[in-house]
């Protein structure tokens, strides 16, 4: 009973995966959906149904369903996936195979028979050995596949990736590479072009795990004109466009600053266009300075108008060079910030970074917005009382017991919330959850916001 009930939950999961395998080119796409299969595949061909599978094949439709908006929401730089080279140092094995046949299983997937050609890590003895695993689409005979394996007796291999010549050679050479540091980074920028997507996709993953620091050093190899071609065009991924105007950050001129103003141009014919708004006025500021912070003071703090996710988007730029970048002193980026302190439905977003950075002047005005807080500027009141819990000065201290008096359940639940996180400073707002998508969705709180301020 247990099993034919299984059997109807993997088909109506096979069915609605159907639906959108049409729709998915991602690689990120392609593995959730083999390992959806794998999970569901257990369901039948054991003798007994495991709820574990079930469970294991629903997270990972969840995943596969969610995974356009995690490859895009997160701000600059965010990795698609763990890059090749991390695969090959935590995997038990890992190998290089070639497509003997691909046959259809009872759920209508396709199984092919790869057989091991190179072993990159493992036993050697696997070569030549023979490996079932799902496909995706039609494989040709010969077309060559990468696996990596863990743990033993048996090897347990994930999804297998596609690999064109290049991309085998591509793989081959990636034990030569420097294990860290900027000579790594060098070695994967040419990659970053490569016409196989399977490669460019790497290097992006590289360089998305590396430092800033570690980019700025490479600002001399850095192809300026390349990077300016892809932030304009609207086939290229959000991603990749966030990278380059980290790189245009690094190599660029005053005259690219033009680069900011033909992006928003081309969102505002193209509603589908998302300019990677958090990385492109961090650029714009990185080449701008002092006039571009007044820019964005303008057009997305003072003006009630502006879209939150874009407002969002420059908060998070400011707080990267406030950071990591210095180029504008920490000062004059905080004085930029309380602008917000203006806006009650929007000053909790800037009070985490003025207690990080120190700056102790908002004492009066952010115990004002705890006093004044309703219904739609009520996460003002956690933030206040860990900016007042973080601040060392003695007025902050009897700031906060008048406002105990006030509300103490508000001030008794931010407390509690100390005991995860550690003062104000370990607690960053967390981004919109549709932020890095097309630019067109608010999360509930911001179209909240919005609304009430127009």
């Amino acid at each position: 009973m247990i099993k034919s009930k299984t059997k109807a939950f993997c088909l109506m999961v096979r069915w609605r995966v159907s639906l959108i395998q049409k729709q998915s080119t991602s690689p990120l796409g392609e593995l959730l959906l083999i390992n959806i299969h794998q999970c569901l595949a257990g369901c039948l061909s054991t003798r007994r149904a495991s709820v574990r599978h079930v469970v294991a094949g629903s997270v990972m439709l969840c995943l596969f369903l969610a995974s356009a908006t995690i490859a895009l929401s997160c701000p600059f730089c965010s990795a698609l996936a763990p890059t090749m080279s991390d695969d090959l140092r935590a995997a038990t094995a890992a190998v290089i195979t070639r497509c003997e046949s691909v046959d259809a299983d009872e759920l209508g997937f396709r199984v092919g028979q790869l057989r091991v050609t190179v072993v990159m890590k493992g036993d050697p003895k696997l070569k030549k050995t023979l490996i079932e695993k799902v496909l995706l689409a039609d494989a040709a005979r010969d077309e060559q596949f990468w696996l990596v394996g863990y743990g033993e007796s048996p090897v347990e291999w994930t999804a297998p990736m596609r690999l064109s010549a290049e991309a085998v050679a591509y793989l081959s050479d990636l034990k030569t590479v420097p294990e860290s540091g900027v000579k790594r980074l060098e070695y994967f920028l040419p990659f970053l072009a490569h016409q196989d997507e399977t490669i460019a996709a790497d290097a992006y993953n590289e360089f998305a795990l590396a430092s800033l620091e570690d980019i700025a050093e490479l600002k001399d190899k850095l192809d300026r004109q390349w990077s300016i071609e892809q932030l304009t065009d609207a086939t290229v991924p959000v991603y990749r466009r966030r990278l380059c105007w980290t790189f245009l950050s690094f190599c660029g001129t005053q005259d690219d600053r033009r680069l900011f103003d033909q992006a928003i141009e081309i969102k505002q014919k193209d509603a589908s266009f998302d300019p990677g708004m958090d990385a492109a006025i961090s650029c714009l500021l990185s080449l701008g300075g002092e006039a571009a912070l007044k820019r964005i003071e303008r057009d997305y703090f003072d003006n009630n108008d502006a879209d939150y996710l874009d407002t969002f988007a420059a908060i998070s730029a400011i707080r990267v060079h406030g950071t990591e970048l210095n180029l504008i002193s920490q000062d004059r980026l905080a004085e930029s910030l309380r602008h917000l302190l203006r806006r009650p439905k929007l000053a909790d977003l800037v009070i985490p970074d003025l207690a990080r950075w120190k700056d102790w002047s908002v004492i009066d005005r952010v115990a004002e917005l705890f006093v004044e807080a309703d219904d739609e500027s009520r996460f003002v009141k956690p933030t206040v009382v860990l900016y007042l819990k973080a601040c060392p000065l003695p007025a902050a201290a009897k700031t906060l017991h008048r406002l105990r008096r006030i509300d103490p359940e508000a001030v008794r639940q931010a407390e509690a919330s100390m005991l995860f996180n550690q003062g104000v400073a370990t607690a960053p707002v967390p981004p919109p959850k549709d932020m890095g998508t097309s630019g067109q969705g608010q999360s509930q709180r911001g179209s909240e916001k919005k609304g009430q301020e127009q």
